[in-house]
């Protein structure tokens, strides 16, 4: 489980501009590249792919992913003074665990199962995964 950690300013404005970069694909038994393109978002990522001059443009969003929120109970001390009081605390749980659903310019769809490297959703850090198409065709994706 990862807890919440304090993002430095640097970090925090990183997070807020969004990445790109590509995925390599294959269909199974054909051995037909596919590339995939993303640009990472705050809360999902966007997805865009080419199979035979049909375009698909769709979204990917995290599953699994958990946020708690607890009181504890601090003890502070000051100045020579102490107190007691409480504070509220967040955790989030993460699992690297994304589906994606793009839709094609011709009516066919892909159904994507990924993992990301990065438990948080950092796609630049590169994954796996499995997409299927409409009519049958698995395509593997590495990044």
């Amino acid at each position: 489980m990862n807890l919440f950690r304090p993002v430095p300013l640097i970090g925090a404005l990183a997070l807020a501009t969004s990445c790109s970069g590509t995925m390599q694909g294959m269909i199974r038994g054909s051995g037909q590249p596919v590339q995939f393109s993303y640009e990472q978002g705050m809360d999902s990522d966007t997805l865009t792919a080419n199979i035979d001059g049909e375009a698909f443009l769709g979204k990917a969003v995290m599953r699994g992913a958990t946020t708690t929120v607890g009181t504890g109970f601090v003890t502070a001390f000051a100045a020579g003074a102490s107190g007691f009081g409480t504070a509220t605390l967040f955790g989030a749980s993460y699992t690297g665990d994304f589906v994606a659903v793009l839709l094609g310019t011709r009516g066919s769809s892909l159904n994507c199962q990924l993992q990301y490297a990065d438990s948080s959703g950092f796609t630049t850090s590169g994954g796996v995964g499995v997409c299927q198409h409409s009519d049958g065709r698995v395509i593997d994706i590495v990044w």
